[in-house]
């Protein structure tokens, strides 16, 4: 039995054990409690709170993971705004959660929107609309060769080929100062991350080149208005490829022509290797730069017995199996 003959000094040894066990807590969990050294911290959109702070640590801006997890337990973590944070050396480590948390990023940082479908020209008049370079020297710059050696899917590219179909289209945080390099950059990076290892793969068991794929993706993207149509779409454009003859789509003569719709008998009869009812197989180049959903209906394309397909007036795909059914229904839907 443990006597106590001084309630006052054991009352006094118990405070100093415990805040002492209490800092060596603090210390566990938060580690230095400040932020290591000084720089701009990058979150993109839809990046987890884990994911976040794991790259602090190894970046070695903190020296702890601890911490986001307890902000976990509360769901605040997953709150965290995309955006590009300036933190300093010294900053505590709990005031830069909360920023993170709240969006209080940078000021000098764009939040610009590629849709998907957007040509080469469009990004680079987008950009410059915004103050990011010339629409003149992101042409210039977007060309294969420059970024083959930092983005390998690139290197089956003819030199002098654009990155027509390789800027991926999302919405992305881009500081100011920012260069149509670093854009550039930014876009074949996301390319490279949502066009997995796995894809590539997948496209080169069904003897499908990626370049092929993003080509069929492209046409899709603006030949086809329903999303959950166009894996069929791919199906009946992959055969007629597979069987040598012409694609017979408008999207490939509306993007050498430059025009939306209303295709004259001169547009239709132009001498272009995009006029796909005059050169069989794809076009040379992807037509614009398609988003994953294309991607994936050109690389599972579904299988049937339609060999001809229209859009109506509302959107709709309508599809046909043999010629005088399309006839019928270019009567029935197009007039």
């Amino acid at each position: 039995m443990i006597s106590v003959t001084n309630p006052r000094k054991f009352t006094t040894i118990v405070l100093i054990t415990a805040i002492i066990v209490g800092a060596l807590i603090f210390r566990f969990v938060w580690g230095s409690g400040v932020m290591l050294k000084t720089g701009d911290v990058r979150i993109a959109q839809g990046e987890a709170g884990s994911q976040v702070w794991r790259a602090l640590v190894e970046e070695g801006y903190s020296d702890r993971t601890i911490p986001w997890k307890w902000y976990g337990r509360s769901g605040s973590a997953e709150k965290i705004q995309a955006g590009t944070y300036h933190v300093e050396k010294g900053e505590r480590i709990k005031a830069v959660l909360q920023r993170f948390i709240s969006g209080d990023a940078n000021q000098n940082e764009l939040s610009i929107t590629f849709p998907e479908g957007f040509t080469l020209k469009q990004v680079a008049e987008r950009l410059e609309q915004r103050g990011i370079g010339t629409a003149k020297d992101f042409a210039q710059e977007a060309v294969a060769s420059k970024y083959s050696d930092e983005f390998s899917f690139l290197k089956d590219l003819p030199p002098n080929r654009s990155l027509e179909g390789y800027l991926f289209p999302d919405t992305y945080r881009i500081a100011k100062d920012d260069t149509v390099h670093d854009v550039i950059m930014r876009m074949l990076g996301n390319f490279d991350k949502k066009i997995t290892q796995d894809i590539r793969e997948e496209g080169k068991k069904n003897e499908r080149t990626l370049g092929e794929v993003i080509n069929m993706a492209s046409i899709l993207e603006k030949e086809v208005q329903s999303k959950q149509d166009m894996a069929l779409v791919s199906g009946v454009l992959w055969k007629r490829f597979d069987n040598q003859e012409g694609l017979y789509v408008d999207a490939t003569i509306e993007y050498i022509v430059e025009k939306k719709g209303n295709l004259t008998a001169k547009d239709l009869a132009i001498d272009s290797p995009y006029n796909t009812r005059k050169y069989r197989g794809l076009p040379p180049a992807p037509i614009n730069n398609p988003g994953l959903t294309a991607i994936m209906a050109a690389l599972r394309p579904e299988q049937s017995d339609y060999y001809y397909y229209l859009t109506a007036h509302d959107g709709t795909t309508i599809f046909a199996k043999t010629n005088d059914e399309h006839n019928a229904n270019k009567v029935k839907y197009l007039q």
